[in-house]
């Protein structure tokens, strides 16, 4: 599967390629993850004019845990773009895990209207995913650094959500277990293609766990026909495959599975529109 804005992955901490030039309105995607934080920039058209991702420790189980740090983040990469345009960026959303209590949604909502963004929207995860995907009957996992959030679409229609405290650092884990190297080593192994080969049948465990707790959260659904991976752990070669197997469901990934979210994110923004 081509997730519109093929060419997204060539913007991201590249500033010499983003272009404001001819866009009229500019709006803001916001992702705060466990261990990245990414922001897109799109126009009025749906068209993605720039892209920053940087390393983030804010974010722990899907909650907020350092507030400042978040918000420094986020004003960071939203003044480094501005600087970079013609055009005002003065409007975003953000989203959450599913399940997330609702002081964590306010406070997703609270960090960008800090940075001096009109919130549009806030909105869960895996209904961010859909507005690339356009799911009918499926589901989507979205795997991040910390949970695993689990969302069922019957009928264009979100019909269950589950968030589970397991995702790519309990990979990065094992790895660093294995090779007896640090956390941030085995980091840098985990997310790289070449190694990915190597590592996968260390981390297969891993990943079947993962398989095992969506399967638990979809044996109620009978009629699902396809299940959609997101979220950067989902990048590893192999990865949809062990998936698929556990499932015994068509299981796939968008080119670029990180990005599909922070995307969906700022495309809701064109909800209204």
């Amino acid at each position: 599967m081509t997730t519109p804005g093929l060419d997204l992955h060539k913007l991201v901490n590249q500033p010499d390629s983003w272009n404001f030039s001819d866009a009229r309105q500019l709006y803001a995607g916001v992702d705060l993850g466990t261990y990245k934080a990414i922001t897109i920039i799109i126009d009025e058209t749906g068209k993605p004019r720039a892209a920053r991702m940087r390393r983030a420790e804010v974010v722990r189980s899907g909650l907020i845990v350092d507030y400042a740090g978040a918000q420094n983040i986020v004003r960071e990469m939203i003044q480094e773009m501005r600087d970079a345009s013609h055009l005002p960026i003065e409007k975003g959303a953000t989203s959450y895990p599913p399940q997330t209590e609702y002081a964590n949604i306010n406070a997703t909502r609270y960090i960008l209207e800090g940075v001096g963004l009109e919130v549009l929207n806030v909105l869960d995860e895996p209904t961010a995913a859909n507005q690339i995907l356009k799911l009918e009957n499926g589901a989507i996992v979205d795997v991040g650094g910390g949970t695993t959030g689990i969302a069922v679409i019957e009928n264009n229609q979100i019909v269950f959500t589950d968030d589970e405290a397991t995702g790519g650092v309990h990979l990065s884990l094992v790895v660093a277990g294995n090779y007896k190297i640090s956390y941030e080593e085995a980091e840098e192994i985990k997310t790289d293609r070449r190694k990915n080969r190597e590592i996968l049948p260390i981390v297969r465990p891993v990943i079947e766990k993962i398989a095992s707790i969506v399967e638990a959260c979809l044996q109620e659904f009978d009629d699902l026909t396809e299940v959609c991976l997101v979220g950067g752990t989902c990048e590893l070669e192999g990865f949809a495959e062990i998936v698929q197997k556990a499932l015994s469901i068509k299981t796939f990934r968008p080119e670029f599975p990180r990005f599909t979210t922070p995307l969906g994110i700022a495309l809701s923004c064109l909800e209204d529109r």
